[in-house]
């Protein structure tokens, strides 16, 4: 079963909508449709209090499911990535005033 499928059968399991768990979260109703259509993915704090709020494992709200796997690894990327760009953008500055001249 994929994360967004879980999340969604854990909600209905519980008898709650889509709003009264973003109210219970302070987010809007269409983060939590985005979580369950696997739009968008919260961030580990929330998977935390996702866990404890349902009442079910994190293994068990991630088992076998790499699409999570591979945004998490995304976001690490893009992090890790946003020196490089600061560097590169200061290096392409200093060129071009260098040139102008």
């Amino acid at each position: 079963m994929k994360f967004g499928n879980r999340l969604k059968k854990a909600r209905t399991e519980l008898n709650l909508t889509q709003e009264q768990v973003a109210r219970d979260f302070f987010i809007t109703r269409q983060t939590i449709s985005s979580w369950e259509n696997e739009k968008t993915y919260p961030d580990i704090a929330s998977l935390i209090k996702l866990s404890d709020y349902y009442h079910i494992s994190l293994d068990t709200l991630l088992k076998e499911y790499s699409g999570m796997k591979e945004y998490l690894e995304k976001k690490n990327v893009e992090k890790a990535l946003i020196p490089v760009i600061i560097i590169l953008a200061i290096t392409n500055f200093s060129f071009l005033l260098y040139f102008s001249y």
